[in-house]
C-alpha cells in the first residue's frame, strides 16, 4: 500500500467514532465437517461467549440465517496485495480443539482442503450481516495442539492477485467509518 493510501485508512480508523468496535470472524469448512467451524474472536473470560451473527446473503452455508459463532480468541493476517506475494495467509485459533475436535480430526483423516472464510461485523449491528467478507481462503498445513487445543495453519487466497487493488471504503461496506 502507498503512503498516501495508508495515511488516508489511518486517518479513517482514527475518526471512527470509539463506540463502534469490529468483530472478527472465522468460519472453517471441509467436506468432512457436520456443519462449519465458526469462531469470533474474542478473549476468554470464565466460558466464551457466543454470538448469534446473520450470515450474507450468498454465504456457501446457512445463507442469510443468523449462525452461531464461539468467541474465542484467535489471530489472522490477510495478505498484502503485490506481485511478490503470494496471498498467504497465517491464522492461530485457541482452544478451538475444545469445541471442534472431532471435525478436526476427521478432516485431518479424509483429506482434502480446509476452507475459511473471514467476516467482519459491527458490533451491535450483527443482525445486519457482515460489513466485509473474504471468502475463499484455502487453509494448508493446520495444526492442531492436542494439549492446548490451539489450532495454526498457513492459508493462500488463490485468486488473490487478480483482484482488485486495495478496499474501496464505502459507508455500505466499512459503517464503522461513518460518524453516528
Amino acid at each position: 500500500m502507498n503512503d498516501l493510501l495508508q495515511k488516508a485508512v489511518a486517518e479513517a480508523y482514527a475518526s471512527a467514532p470509539v463506540e463502534v468496535q469490529m468483530l472478527h470472524t472465522l468460519e472453517l469448512n471441509h467436506k468432512s465437517f457436520t456443519q462449519p467451524a465458526r469462531v469470533a474472536r474474542w478473549p476468554l473470560e470464565p466460558e466464551p461467549r457466543r454470538f448469534m451473527l446473520r450470515l450474507e446473503d450468498d454465504a456457501a452455508y446457512d445463507p442469510g440465517a443468523l449462525a452461531e459463532f464461539i468467541g474465542l480468541p484467535f489471530d489472522i493476517s490477510l495478505p498484502e496485495k503485490s506481485e511478490n506475494t503470494p496471498g498467504e495467509v497465517n491464522l492461530r485459533i485457541c482452544g478451538v480443539g475444545d469445541y471442534f475436535d472431532e471435525d478436526l480430526e476427521a478432516a485431518a483423516l479424509g483429506g482434502g482442503s480446509i476452507t475459511a472464510i473471514y467476516r467482519g461485523y459491527v458490533l451491535g449491528r450483527e443482525e445486519e450481516g457482515p460489513a466485509e467478507a473474504w471468502p475463499g481462503i484455502h487453509i494448508g498445513s493446520p495444526y492442531l495442539d492436542a494439549a492446548t487445543g490451539d489450532l495454526t495453519a498457513t492459508g493462500t487466497v488463490l485468486d488473490w492477485i487478480n483482484l482488485p487493488f486495495g478496499r474501496l471504503y464505502t459507508p455500505g461496506r466499512y459503517p464503522a467509518l461513518v460518524r453516528g
